[in-house]
Order: structure tokens, then C-alpha cells, then sequence
């Protein structure tokens, strides 16, 4: 992927989205959130910022930092399609597919329907684009 940690930026603000879908960020969704990109984000990431931190946190910063400013939602969805199709490499299907597996957990942990709406959009798009590039 280029441009790693905009990436994770992106992605959280599209999380931030899931989770706001009902109305509120439930805890259980922070919650999931939090423990799956520390097990499994940050896990198979490689890359550093100049701090020497893991670059997958920035889903973490980028989530949190959206609850607090209450962050705006427009075209969440689109945006980070745009930022995929733009930046896509080959190779990039398995952080695509666990990226998709941290959205469903995060629009899993309380269970309403606006979440999963948004949800199965952006499995259709990067399905397609997946297609598309061959990822």
C-alpha cells in the first residue's frame, strides 16, 4: 500500500463511521476496535513511523481522535475507496481483508442495522477493486 499510514488514518475514520452509524460509539465497539489492532493489525504490520511506533495504531489514533471531535461523516465510504483505488499495490489483499475483518468486528459488537449497511458498501467496493488490480 502506498502511503501505509494514511491508509490506517482512513481506515479509522471509516471505523469511526461504522460505529457512529446508530447514533453513539459504543464502548463494545471501541473496545473490539482497540484489541483487534493490537492482535491483528499491528501484528502483521512491518512498517515504523519515525517514532518506532507500528503504523497500524494510527486506526487506533484516527478512531479515537474522530470520537473526540466528533468527526465528520460525509462520503466515509467513498473517501476511503478513493484512497484504495488510488493507492492500491499488488500484494495488498491480506491488510485489505484483515482491514475488512476489523470492520465487521467493529460493526459485530453492537449489533444494529446502519452498520452493517455501511458495511457490506465497502466490502462491495474493495471486492471489485481487488478484481480490478488483481490484489
Amino acid at each position: 500500500m502506498k502511503n501505509v499510514k494514511q491508509y490506517y488514518k482512513e481506515l479509522g475514520r471509516l471505523l469511526y463511521a461504522i460505529a457512529i452509524a446508530d447514533g453513539a460509539v459504543q464502548a463494545e465497539e471501541a473496545d473490539e476496535l482497540h484489541s483487534f489492532v493490537m492482535k491483528e493489525l499491528a501484528h502483521y504490520e512491518k512498517t515504523y513511523d519515525s517514532s518506532g511506533m507500528n503504523q497500524a495504531f494510527y486506526v487506533d489514533f484516527e478512531f479515537e481522535e474522530n470520537v473526540k471531535s466528533h468527526g465528520p461523516l460525509d462520503n466515509a465510504v467513498a473517501v476511503f475507496k478513493s484512497f484504495i483505488e488510488h493507492n492500491a499495490e499488488k500484494g495488498d489483499q491480506a491488510l485489505i481483508e484483515r482491514s475488512i475483518s476489523l470492520m465487521e468486528t467493529v460493526a459485530y459488537a453492537y449489533s444494529k442495522k446502519n452498520e452493517k449497511n455501511i458495511l457490506e458498501q465497502v466490502k462491495s467496493v474493495t471486492r471489485h477493486l481487488a478484481d480490478l488490480k488483481n490484489l
